[in-house]
């Protein structure tokens, strides 16, 4: 469960007073960077829905069509496995800006959504230039390489 899911999540116990609360609050609730006063504020409403969570989680064990505290509509993270990992690397390695219809081909082919597969490219894409960006230097001249103050 995410914090932001955690936020969104507390409008619908509606309680009073009490709507969705930011990402960065719950953050700050967690890393005890609130303040005092609103620390004691939030305990009890985040209790609340805690509470309310791990209550509901015990009945959908029980009953899978059970309601959830969560916000409905959030999609699962898709997991790939390893043999079709190692597909999109190889396809990767070929091409990685595919066109739409050759993601079409290579989900078809791997049994997978052509969704996920677009996703996967562009994720790929971002890793690549993360991994680049991180080996080459700054040109800037404010890297780590000089502090000559």
């Amino acid at each position: 469960v995410t914090q932001a899911d955690v936020g969104k999540a507390l409008a619908n116990l509606k309680l009073p007073g009490v709507g969705a609360l930011s990402q960065s609050t719950i953050c700050r609730f967690e890393s005890l960077t609130l303040s005092h006063n609103n620390m004691i504020a939030l305990k009890p409403i985040l209790q609340a829905w805690l509470e309310e969570a791990e209550a509901q989680a015990k009945n959908k064990r029980r009953d899978p069509d059970a309601p959830s505290v969560l916000p409905a509509g959030e999609k699962k993270r898709t997991s790939i496995a390893a043999p079709e990992k190692r597909s999109l690397e190889a396809y990767f390695a070929v091409q990685p800006r595919p066109s739409g219809e050759k993601i079409a081909a290579i989900a078809e082919k791997l049994d997978l959504k052509k969704n996920v597969v677009r996703v996967w490219f562009c994720n790929q894409r971002q890793k690549q230039k993360r991994i680049v960006s991180s080996v080459t230097p700054s040109m800037t001249g404010h890297g780590s390489a000089g502090f000559g103050y």
